[in-house]
């Protein structure tokens, strides 16, 4: 598509170009070559938002995964447990590694040290895949939920293979840009379908500041 885009302006360029020579004074050629000039940044803009749709696919399969086959199953399944007022809280890193298995461990410790009992549970869905959840209670009787999107942890194979793995500072700061923005490109990609599915007032995104 891109070489058939910039084939067909090469070929306009020409044509204006012989028309210029041929009747240089007879045709407003600067308002030609203004709209010209627009088409091109226009077709420019749509390359780089292709672009990066491509790029970030994968963490976008994912957030669909991660809803459709956990989110939403989990949500209607504690609603029928607990009424209608429910709070769930997914965890958004800065980067994948906050969401090794050592990292979590060490968000549970900052957590419970800011009064809060934590607590795991199996749902007992029909439908979805497998997952525990944390229970987060400050007093009796005020529950909120907390999920840990370990999902993304499967990004760092896509990024390995989209950045050489030289072991230097250039190939590690580029990781983790890219890590970066596909986190994000999940996040917001979550957010649209839980806004979709109207579950925007049951569901908080939380950070590595824990305000819970």
């Amino acid at each position: 598509m891109k070489r058939i885009f910039n084939n067909i302006f090469t070929v306009i360029t020409i044509l204006l170009f012989g028309l210029w020579l041929k009747y240089p004074n007879n045709v407003q050629w600067e308002a030609i070559i203004g709209i010209l000039l627009l088409a091109k940044e226009g077709l420019i803009r749509w390359q780089i938002r292709k672009i990066e749709s491509l790029e970030f696919s994968p963490a976008i399969s994912l957030a669909h995964g991660y809803v459709n086959n956990f989110l939403e199953p989990a949500i209607n399944e504690l609603l029928v447990k607990n009424g209608n007022e429910l709070n769930f809280n997914i965890y958004i890193p800065e980067d994948l590694e906050e969401l090794t298995d050592q990292q979590i461990e060490r968000m549970k410790v900052k957590i419970e040290a800011d009064g809060y009992k934590l607590r795991e549970i199996k749902l007992k869905r029909k439908s979805g895949r497998p997952h525990d959840v944390l229970t987060i209670e400050k007093q009796a009787g005020s529950v909120s939920y907390f999920d840990f999107p370990r999902t993304l942890l499967s990004l760092q194979s896509y990024i390995d293979y989209k950045i050489e793995s030289t072991k230097n500072e250039s190939s590690d700061h580029k990781k983790q840009v890219l890590g970066a923005n596909l986190v994000e490109a999940f996040r917001e990609e979550v957010e649209r379908l839980v806004k979709n599915k109207r579950l925007e007032k049951m569901v908080i995104f939380i950070d590595n500041s824990l305000e819970i």
